[in-house]
């Protein structure tokens, strides 16, 4: 990020002058982690995954990997790492070249990691009892801090490191979650350590109160019920035209949860929007488990909107998509970023699908403010610690959180092209035990939900079960 009176004018990229050296740590922590049944439920005494495991034998539970590269059109190593279950005293059962990521440059020298193949095993032929914590498992889920060292002439220049995280699939790409990680990074960034928040100046109606309309309207492509209080759609055209009395907006405004609202446990369906199921509670200072809200940061934008101080800047349709070589090359940088955290869900936790409730915690950012502005993650954290407390094996949390968890990741129900309304998780339910057997071995046969060009509705493809 560029400071007071500079100005970002061209793109350092790999050249005869220029060579920009890459670093990437990835770890997968869960194996040595805690229960995360007992850690998101605040037990005062945690217990530990694969508890048989003891003393120095259990950083053999965590899968790390490291290494670079340089150049341009490289190809460069392949991250992997391995995992041991030792008891003590006893010989240990041995996972090798576990798959985290590779490492390449594209022509420009710019860094790109490509994920594993998502490989989830047991060496000990271990069941899979529960949705979240399952002794013997392991995966390829990862995360870790991204460095480069840029070679001017010679002349070595750190740059402020960064963050990767490897997860899991995401089945419904054109559908987005109604809170984001891009959305409580946001609020984040505006969140001071002491608890102020720095409310947002301006409210644009097409950036900042559309995009939510438009996301609760969607879920109906992936999920059996409404998540909005329609008909007619919050997005559309008609509806927007009716938001032109502030006592229209206040009409959503009431329907929506408010940050905080305690629930009596997990799992329990919003009676408000979004409807989606309670979690854990990001704020270890309140209540254990609350229903999914928007962020403080859209609720201000929401607030903003009602009491008619926004933009009325709605062209009367969706803008198109700004292609990326039409950005201002000083905004290119951040619109990757944002793409990639829009993607992921921000609510409900428990876990959560990319990562766990930590997301919406001050302290799991950069303590340096103009760095938190950024989404900088604080290089405190080992690597792991974003995915560490996430369900082990993934899958198992795939088969289990169906209805209101996290449908535009892992759909409910779903449309085939022939108009059969079905779910999307058929042939893999049945006993629990077996559901989760059955995710593991079948998880890259299921079906994508795409926007179908004809008839502008959302249809399962590509499905092979």
């Amino acid at each position: 990020m560029p400071t007071k009176n500079e100005t970002v004018v061209e793109e350092i990229i790999a050249g005869k002058d220029t060579k920009i050296e890459w670093s990437v740590s990835l770890a997968n922590r869960k194996a040595a982690g805690l229960l995360i049944s007992d850690t998101l439920q605040r037990k005062p005494k945690p217990r530990l995954r694969n508890a048989d495991i003891k003393g120095l034998q259990r950083k053999k539970l965590v899968i790390a990997a490291n290494g670079s590269v340089t150049g341009s059109g490289t190809r460069g190593p392949v991250l992997s790492g391995a995992i041991e279950f030792a008891k003590p005293r006893a010989k240990g059962e041995i996972v090798r070249d576990i798959v985290l990521a590779t490492l390449q440059t594209d022509e420009a020298g710019r860094l790109l990691v490509v994920g594993g193949p998502g490989k989830s095993g047991s060496p000990r032929n271990a069941l899979i009892p529960s949705f979240s914590d399952n002794d013997g498992w392991y995966d390829s889920v990862s995360d870790g801090p991204v460095s480069a060292t840029l070679h001017i002439r010679d002349q070595a220049q750190p740059v402020v490191p960064a963050w990767i995280v490897v997860t899991v699939p995401r089945y419904a790409p054109g559908i987005y979650g109604i809170v984001t990680w891009y959305d409580q990074a946001v609020s984040m960034a505006r969140t001071r350590p002491d608890g102020r928040f720095d409310t947002p100046r301006t409210t644009s109606f097409t950036r900042d109160i559309y995009p939510i309309l438009k996301r609760a309207d969607n879920l109906s492509g992936v999920h059996g019920q409404a998540h909005v209080n329609g008909p007619p759609p919050l997005s559309d055209a008609a509806r927007i035209t009716g938001f032109g009395t502030a006592a229209k907006r206040a009409a959503v405004q009431s329907r929506l949860t408010r940050v905080g609202t305690e629930a009596e446990s997990f799992e329990i369906p919003s009676p408000n929007m979004p409807r989606l199921n309670s979690g854990a509670n990001p704020d270890p200072d309140g209540p254990t488990f609350t229903f999914p809200a928007l962020t403080r940061y859209q609720m201000a934008h929401i607030e903003n909107w009602v009491n008619d101080n926004f933009d009325a800047d709605w062209p009367g349709s969706a803008p198109a998509p700004t292609p990326f070589e039409k950005i201002p090359v000083a905004q290119q940088a951040w619109a990757l970023c944002e793409a990639a955290l829009e993607a992921c869900v921000g609510e409900p936790f428990f876990p959560g699908i990319e990562g766990t409730y930590d997301i919406a915690r001050v302290a799991t950012y950069h303590p340096q403010s103009h760095l938190r502005r950024e989404f900088r993650i604080n290089p405190a954290h080992p690597a792991g610690f974003l995915t560490e407390k996430m369900a082990l094996p993934w899958q198992a949390d795939f088969a289990d959180c169906m209805d209101f968890w996290w449908p535009s990741q892992r759909p409910d129900n779903v449309t085939t092209k022939t108009g059969e309304k079905v779910r999307w998780d058929r042939d893999i339910v049945g006993p629990r035990r077996n559901a989760h057997l059955n995710m593991v071995d079948s998880w890259s046969r299921l079906g994508f939900v795409v926007r179908d060009a004809v008839t502008d509705k959302f249809v399962e493809v590509d499905r092979t079960l």
